[in-house]
């Protein structure tokens, strides 16, 4: 069995290791990356790439956003569609006053595209080794070194980062958490032609069916014509009611009154694909001794909108950060590396509050159809709801109780 010896071990070449790997091999650090899959890769997910996503890649070195925005297929999105319950919808702009020449705010990007373009960043350095179609089956932390072991090579580094998804080897054997099924969504999507009734600029469309809440049907327009439509739905809710996930969406694009005429002559390609989302609800520690956990691995998803990608990017960005101080005083003790999750707490915590009030309003019928109400006839809410995926700042107040007291006044 071969040995191979690192700075960096990371678990997972998506988007959270691939972007914790491109910053530190830019500084000169010996990375070994482990992957389970071979890439191309097939990965499951709505495909939106929000302002978030672009955001973090502006501040990857080695000028990957330039790349990304020259060379990768993509269409522009510029809203999202919100339908409440009561099938009454609005409109909302990322951005409510537009220029000319402003770029768009964010994309729909074909997954698996988006993800082999970020591994294929890796090649610019020689000192990132990638083993692809490796599962790490074991990790143990030592006093001086992690040591993590697949079926036909061992490694030893001075810190593994777990970005190896929501059923993390890395998090199984450091931290060996169960959690709780009420941390979990389920999403299953499928990619279609010929569906009717889109935005012109691209809105991606979330439609809260009283069947799903708090969950929703999704339908982002994507490349070639095709749309990406999928739901989600809570995975104790799916499990409570014992119903098939595929069947579910079945039945919805089939007789759903408000999807099924859209969905009248499309063609699906392909088949459906189904995945676990990890959410942001779960609070616990993402380090530990001679470890740091990112993306799907550390349970980053947004818990309303289901929005995985940027939050797993910039917990790669964050890691990178800190870890440049850990490697210049040799100290990836439990301690040290505490540092990481206190500013995973400043970024999420309030955010993760927000995004979990806005899961719970979407779980009562009667007053999600009320704030869509109001907002279609009150500009300022509609303009704070706008500035939900523009502006932390007006995101929180949807965290308030008081909120939504003023709200049935207004």
């Amino acid at each position: 069995m071969a040995h191979y010896e690192f700075d960096l071990l990371v678990a997972g070449a998506g988007p959270a290791g691939c972007t914790l790997a491109l910053h530190l091999a830019a500084k000169g650090f010996r990375i070994g990356i482990i992957e389970k899959d071979i890439f191309p890769r097939q990965k499951i997910c709505g495909d939106a790439l929000s302002g978030k996503v672009l955001n973090v890649m502006k501040r990857i070195p080695g000028g990957v956003y330039e790349d990304f925005i020259a060379n990768v297929e993509k269409i522009p999105s510029w809203g999202i569609r919100f339908i409440a319950p009561n099938h009454r919808e609005i409109d909302v702009p990322f951005i409510l006053h537009r220029t000319g020449e402003q770029p768009p705010p964010g994309y729909v990007c074909n997954r698996d595209d988006f993800d082999n373009f970020m591994f294929g960043k890796l090649s610019d350095y020689p000192n990132v080794q990638v083993f692809q179609g490796e599962r790490v089956d074991k990790v143990v932390t030592h006093t001086d070194h992690v040591f993590a072991r697949t079926q036909n090579h061992e490694f030893r580094g001075k810190i593994i980062a777990g970005a190896d998804g929501v059923h993390s080897t890395v998090r199984k054997f450091l931290k060996g958490e169960r959690v709780d099924k009420k941390h979990f969504c389920i999403g299953i999507r499928g990619y279609y032609e010929n569906v009717t009734g889109l935005h012109p600029e691209n809105y991606i469309e979330l439609i809260f069916l009283k069947r799903l809440l708090p969950g929703y049907f999704w339908i982002f327009p994507s490349t070639g014509g095709r749309v990406n439509a999928g739901l989600g739905i809570m995975q104790d809710r799916i499990s409570n009611r014992r119903e098939n996930l595929s069947h579910l969406l079945d039945d919805i694009i089939a007789n759903d009154p408000l999807v099924a005429p859209r969905f009248a002559h499309a063609r699906l390609i392909g088949k459906p694909g189904a995945h676990v989302l990890p959410l942001g609800t779960y609070k616990f520690n993402r380090s530990g001794n001679r470890f740091i956990l990112l993306g799907d691995a550390g349970f980053l998803v947004d818990p309303f909108s289901g929005e995985g990608i940027g939050n797993a990017m910039a917990s790669g960005e964050i890691a990178a950060g800190i870890l440049e101080k850990n490697f210049s005083e040799n100290d990836f003790s439990a301690s040290a590396l505490a540092t990481f999750d206190a500013r995973l707490q400043r970024r999420f915590s309030q955010e993760f509050r927000t995004m979990s009030a806005l899961q719970r309003l979407a779980g009562s019928e009667k007053l999600f159809n009320l704030v869509v109400g109001k907002a279609r006839k009150n500009k300022e809410i509609a303009e704070l709801l706008s500035a939900m995926f523009t502006s932390e700042k007006e995101r929180n107040k949807l965290s308030q109780p008081g909120f939504y007291m003023r709200l049935l006044f207004k």
